[in-house]
């Protein structure tokens, strides 16, 4: 410390100078204290520690159903407490409403395999390949090598609880108040995975047909999901890939989700919106609901353009920007398009609506 800065103060000697700061630090300890609780949320669906929450519980019991020893044991169930998925009284320990719905196995809400297969592919995969982008530069995934041959039909699975619990009950009013709506006889939902949302839509119309057209593992648990609730007079599949093989014709309704973004080149863009436009009659409506959509800044909305910043560092980019879609729309006859932005629990997406 410089001379001149020293304050005396009699013979115990000087005052430590300290830097007053103005700028709150608050950020850096929320990511401390956040660091971790995704994986220990993990841990405990890993451990299936929710399947044995439906009552009151103290942790030795848990331990015992779970062959785990009882301290660690009792201290992950107080992790988890903290992270807010169960509840503590008396010792003993019991599910959230939040994770009675979601995590315990058998559930036909059950995310619990989603997530920890999200946390997987996100964090111990994805977000470890940034060193190596930034000193060697992204390495460009070839997305037909990218994943197991049956990653797909699995993953079909998960995803159909998923749209079960939280995305399809979203997606429908948007559609069933168009005031083209009634008038709908057939639709086609592409890359329409395990074809919960046009179930629904097809149950809620006294007469709408449908096609989900998905890749040949994925439409295997489509026919399961439309067997259930008895409409395979209704809603039929086609199976292949819906950039080379012919999708169908004479729809009112197409709708995609989360599809488009695997094309980010225009040129193939535009060709996939081109395809759509000529598989409608006159009149017909496009559904585009898509998550990895952001701004041209690349840093709204904040969730996905965290995730699409995460998928293009591990060499995946699924980036489109705001007024991609709409203007090949646009730009292969659609009279118009309508776009905003919908909050999911999953993240933000984007919709743009289409008119022939």
């Amino acid at each position: 410390m410089e001379k001149e800065k020293m304050k005396p103060v009699g013979e115990a000697g000087i005052i430590m100078e300290l830097p007053e700061s103005k700028v709150p630090s608050d950020i850096f300890w929320d990511l401390i204290y956040a660091a971790g609780k995704p994986q220990v949320l993990k841990y405990g669906i890993d451990f299936k520690v929710f399947n044995h929450l439906a009552e009151p519980i103290s942790a030795e019991e848990v331990a015992s159903m779970l062959g785990t020893q009882p301290e660690p044991t009792s201290r992950l169930l107080d992790m988890l407490v903290v992270i807010g998925v169960i509840t503590k009284d008396g010792g003993r320990y019991v599910n959230t409403p939040l994770a009675e719905e979601y995590l315990v196995e058998g559930k036909p809400t059950y995310m619990g395999d989603f997530y920890a297969m999200t946390i997987e592919m996100n964090i111990e995969g994805m977000v470890a390949k940034i060193p190596q982008a930034l000193k060697s530069g992204i390495q460009e995934i070839d997305a037909s090598q990218a994943y197991p041959d049956d990653f797909w039909g699995r993953m079909t699975d998960m995803t159909a609880r998923c749209q079960r619990a939280m995305w399809s009950y979203k997606a429908l009013p948007p559609v069933i108040e168009m005031p083209e709506f009634p008038s709908f006889k057939r639709m086609l939902d592409l890359g329409g995975n395990a074809g919960v949302f046009t179930v629904a839509l097809v149950s809620r119309h006294p007469t709408l047909k449908g096609i989900v057209f998905d890749q040949p593992p994925v439409i295997e648990t489509t026919k399961k999901i439309i067997s259930e609730y008895g409409l395979q007079d209704r809603i039929g599949v086609l199976a292949g890939d819906f950039t080379k093989d012919d999708i169908g014709k004479d729809y009112d309704l197409v709708r995609t989700s989360d599809t488009l973004s695997f094309f980010p080149d225009k040129k193939k863009l535009e060709d996939i919106c081109k395809k759509v436009y000529k598989s409608m009659n006159p009149g017909g409506v496009f559904i585009s609901q898509q998550q990895m959509v952001i701004s041209k800044n690349r840093t709204w909305p904040p969730d996905t353009a965290w995730l699409s910043h995460i998928t293009a560092l591990a060499g995946s980019d699924c980036t489109l920007y705001e007024t991609d879609i709409s203007e090949a729309m646009l730009k292969v006859g659609f009279k118009s398009v309508e776009s905003w932005y919908v909050k999911y629990n999953s993240g933000t997406n984007r919709v743009d609506i289409a008119r022939k």
